[in-house]
């Protein structure tokens, strides 16, 4: 059974993919993160799921969709929740729209592991993303595997960084 997994960090990915595989899944990532700001900090997140997914021999799939264009979409409503929820639901289309394209049956996201996350929200986008594009949303509680990720990011020396990723969610101001 193949999933592709929408992989927001290599750190998040650590426990789903565990999980998944221990569940007999195939698991593809899809590094599709046009949130992530600034550039800089967006290659480095690149470069460690690159090193991961090497490590686990995971299939991996890099998409770019534009910071800009990520922007203006979220601009709308800067309104924390609402920014997140249009932020999960351009990430979570445009995987569905991969998986259905690339013949996978269902598809995920790295996004419902973080405690930090609105996870009622991301459950609701992916839901919608497969209606809209006939692929089925595999649906896990991650959340249980939280800190067990953290460590397994430790102990495989994984760059972990300190915010979700973009401008707004650390005060504003780009690191």
């Amino acid at each position: 059974m193949r999933v592709l997994m929408h992989s927001c960090c290599a750190p998040c990915s650590t426990f789903p993919l565990a999980l998944m595989r221990s569940l007999g899944y195939s698991v593809s990532a899809l590094f599709l993160n046009p949130n992530i700001y600034p550039d800089g900090e967006r290659e480095k997140r690149w470069l460690t799921m690159k090193e991961f997914a090497a490590t686990e021999k995971m299939p991996l799939l890099r998409v770019e969709m534009s910071h800009e264009s990520w922007l203006e979409a979220v601009s709308r409503d800067l309104v924390k929740p609402r920014r997140c929820l249009i932020c999960y639901r351009t990430r979570l289309q445009e995987t569905a729209r991969i998986a259905r394209q690339e013949g996978f049956r269902f598809f995920t996201s790295s996004l419902l592991l973080s405690i930090y996350q609105d996870h009622e929200g991301i459950v609701r986008e992916g839901l919608e993303a497969s209606r809209r594009h006939s692929v089925e949303f595999l649906y896990f509680d991650f959340r249980k595997g939280y800190r067990r990720s953290r460590e397994m990011a430790r102990g495989k020396h994984l760059y972990m960084q300190k915010y979700c990723g973009c401008e707004f969610s650390h005060g504003g101001e780009p690191r």
